[in-house]
């Protein structure tokens, strides 16, 4: 695989933002000018385009190749208001606002009208895997030539879809959690020290402890790096993490990251990675519910 660089990062949990790991201030009235256009906006909509906006911000509309956006359930907030407003008004005088909203391209969308991109625009949703096949597209892209891709991923929570989750058993480990994060690739290193993706690979279904062991080690070979020289992120569970740091001969401290469960966490763990890791290489190692796992491979050029 052609080595990916990564020239920015951003992320959006809450009221904060970071950018390139520094936490910066901003308005989303300065981003979105349009009061109309605000008001009409969830709460997901509003945090996915203030987090891509911020990330685009200095590159010219017609260098922005490709916006691949990618999210495990949507909108649900959305979702939830125009389901309740079927079963309310018995199917009748439906305000259509929410509908529109709810659909999963929804912030893809909103980025490209609100900076007139009209490039290739792509939405993923595949559950756990779902920022990772957005970046396996991205770095296709880049290697076919895009100049810059805006790559994101955005998941929410709300009550009804928090106490669903709960009564499935998904929180059994970790509380339920919510972000966006994006970032910028290209072919080009901006400068020294700049991290790349380099591999990537993916896999569902359950996986035995020497199985993952297995598969870490074989990433490693085929990209001529032995694995005591890897610096991981484990966004995973501390089981697993303890696992790996008994199994496999590391110099490098392995650093821990996961304090949540969503379908796109695994982009959240890239912004960490990106932003505290100095190490060569770092290989980030995804779970999500024990069916999901991802493996991305980081370097630094």
């Amino acid at each position: 695989m052609q080595p990916i660089t990564i020239t920015k990062s951003c992320q959006l949990k809450g009221d904060v933002l970071t950018v390139n790991g520094s936490e910066e201030p901003f308005d989303f009235k300065e981003l979105v000018t349009n009061a109309s256009l605000r008001r009409r906006m969830s709460r997901i909509v509003k945090m996915g385009v203030a987090c891509g906006l911020k990330c685009a911000e200095g590159l010219p509309s017609e260098e922005i190749d490709g916006i691949i956006t990618a999210t495990g359930l949507g909108c649900l907030g959305d979702t939830e208001k125009f389901m309740e407003s079927i079963v309310v008004n018995s199917e009748r005088l439906l305000n259509p606002t929410p509908f529109i909203q709810s659909t999963f391209n929804t912030i893809g969308g909103q980025i490209a009208l609100l900076r007139g991109i009209h490039s290739y625009n792509v939405t993923y949703v595949h559950r756990g895997l779902s920022f990772e096949s957005a970046l396996i597209d991205a770095a296709m892209q880049v290697a076919e030539g895009k100049k810059n891709v805006l790559l994101g991923a955005i998941d929410e929570i709300t009550p009804s879809s928090a106490d669903i989750q709960r009564r499935l058993g998904m929180t059994r480990e970790y509380e339920l959690g919510e972000g966006a994060n994006f970032f910028v690739l290209n072919a080009t290193a901006s400068g020294s020290n700049s991290a790349a993706v380099l591999d990537i690979d993916t896999r569902s279904g359950r996986l035995t402890d020497d199985e993952l062991i297995e598969w870490i080690v074989g990433m490693a070979e085929r990209n001529g790096i032995k694995t005591s020289d890897l610096c991981i992120v484990a966004n995973c569970n501390a089981a697993t993490a303890d696992n790996i740091e008994k199994r496999l001969p590391l110099k490098n401290k392995s650093l821990w990251f996961k304090t949540c469960e969503y379908p796109t966490l695994t982009a959240g763990a890239l912004d960490f990675a990106i932003n505290n890791c100095t190490a060569n290489n770092t290989l980030i190692i995804s779970d999500y519910q024990h069916i999901n796992h991802s493996l991305i491979l980081l370097g630094r050029i």
